[in-house]
């Protein structure tokens, strides 16, 4: 997924793949992330994306301290524009649904924004600042 949006970067992604592969594999464990994949028929991964359950500040509308964050979505190129993304939301929004959240929230790309709104998500505003290195 990273090689694919940032093919610039190759030698960052493959140094950072251990530390990634150790930061899912902990969270898999301890249940505070979800994967969901859409396979076809023949048993090829068409698609997938996760839920992180990330802590939250207490807030008023947030008696549970925890939020669900979908991320890390990506389709196959072959199997784009074919539902893929839209089955990964919508599992992930049951998930969510299913286990009592009151909300589910996600950065989205420039190209999933049409995705998103049209399963309800509604953009919200986010500021940021980078620092050089």
């Amino acid at each position: 997924m990273w090689l694919e949006i940032h093919p610039e970067l190759e030698v960052e992604v493959k140094a950072s793949e251990r530390r990634m592969r150790r930061w899912i594999k902990e969270r898999l464990s301890n249940g505070k992330l979800v994967g969901f994949i859409v396979k076809t028929n023949r048993g090829e991964v068409a698609g997938s994306g996760c839920i992180w359950i990330r802590d939250e500040q207490p807030r008023p509308m947030n008696d549970r301290l925890k939020v669900p964050y979908l991320m890390s979505m990506f389709t196959e190129r072959k199997y784009r524009r074919r539902g893929v993304a839209k089955m990964v939301v919508e599992a992930a929004i049951g998930w969510a649904q299913d286990h009592g959240y009151e909300r589910l929230i996600l950065h989205a790309s420039t190209e999933g924004r049409p995705l998103y709104e049209g399963l309800g998500f509604q953009p919200s505003n986010e500021m940021r600042i980078w620092f050089k290195k």
